[in-house]
């Protein structure tokens, strides 16, 4: 993913109004491919600090099934020890995925006032809440619907975990608290899970922004449809995949990609993409598409009569 990574902080740099001081958390996987990211902070004005060896406690581990952290590696749980790894002088951050495609400042999360909230987030949309999962997800968990919320960007409040995680780190003592009622569900998102379960309904702990710092590309209205609508968006490709898919919004992460080192395989692997015929997503976003234009026309019609 370091790629991908390499992606989110060009777009980062590039919509910044100041200087961005990235604290990156890898594993062994992305070790031997930091120096590009090294390289693109020194070319770009910016500066990294890398944290390795990060401490996710084995027991922590082993309270998922099988000691697999659902579809995900240990990783995505970093962000839960954020406050233990980083410097004491460091007092919030804004965390985001590799995921994500900046076409806004970041400068604006930063600037958000936090107070003693621990985090602020935005309400994920991509969620669409059957009866049957409400009942057994939402209402098991006693998470609101309203409040539910997307984990992949954050601005964290780290003095006010650091407070809270005096005695032990507030979410590893989360996790083994609720251990036994989060093995009852089928999670597909385990911290984000998590977080919603300790934080939904907690007004003081969690405040809500605009949609358009997290603006999730998925199924959700059509979205991943929309490439003129992604402008002034933090983009959230949480579902659909441009390394994996193609659609016209991934358009928005292959213009950062070709201004990587990588550039050579920008065309290569759309084209792939477009045409690959085990690709089922194709035919779908034609359907769509013309199923969009005709109600387009049908409202001129309309309109002109």
């Amino acid at each position: 993913m370091y790629k991908t990574v390499y992606c989110a902080l060009l777009s980062c740099f590039e919509n910044a109004s100041e200087p961005v001081h990235v604290h990156a958390l890898i594993d062994d996987s992305v070790k031997p491919n930091k120096h590009w990211l090294e390289e693109l902070c020194a070319s770009t004005g910016n500066s990294i600090t890398f944290y390795e060896n990060v401490d996710v406690p084995r027991d922590v581990v082993a309270l998922f099934p099988n000691n697999v952290v659902g579809n995900y590696t240990e990783a995505s749980l970093f962000r839960m020890c954020l406050h233990e790894q980083l410097p004491e002088e460091v007092e919030k951050v804004v965390y985001f995925d590799c995921d994500i495609i900046f076409e806004r400042d970041v400068a604006e999360l930063w600037n958000m006032e936090l107070g003693k909230a621990w985090m602020i987030a935005t309400h994920d949309s991509e969620r669409v809440w059957s009866s049957r999962k409400k009942e057994y997800y939402l209402k098991a968990l006693n998470i609101a619907e309203d409040r539910y919320f997307n984990s992949g960007v954050l601005v964290m409040n780290l003095k006010a975990l650091r407070e809270a995680s005096r005695e032990e780190n507030v979410f590893w003592r989360a996790y083994r608290q609720g251990a036994k009622d989060f093995a009852k569900l089928k999670f597909p998102v385990f911290d984000q899970d998590l977080l919603n379960h300790m934080l939904s309904n907690d007004h003081e702990k969690l405040i809500f922004t605009d949609i358009a710092y997290n603006y999730e590309l998925c199924l959700f209205d059509r979205r991943f449809l929309r490439l003129d609508e992604l402008k002034g968006k933090v983009c959230h490709f949480a579902a659909l995949k441009p390394w994996e898919k193609f659609f016209p919004a991934s358009m928005t992460y292959w213009k950062y990609y070709v201004k990587s080192p990588w550039r050579d395989e920008v065309l290569p692997l759309i084209e792939e993409r477009m045409f690959d015929p085990k690709d089922r997503i194709w035919p779908l976003l034609r359907w769509f598409w013309k199923r969009h234009e005709s109600f387009r026309w049908l409202a001129r019609l309309y309109k002109a009569r």
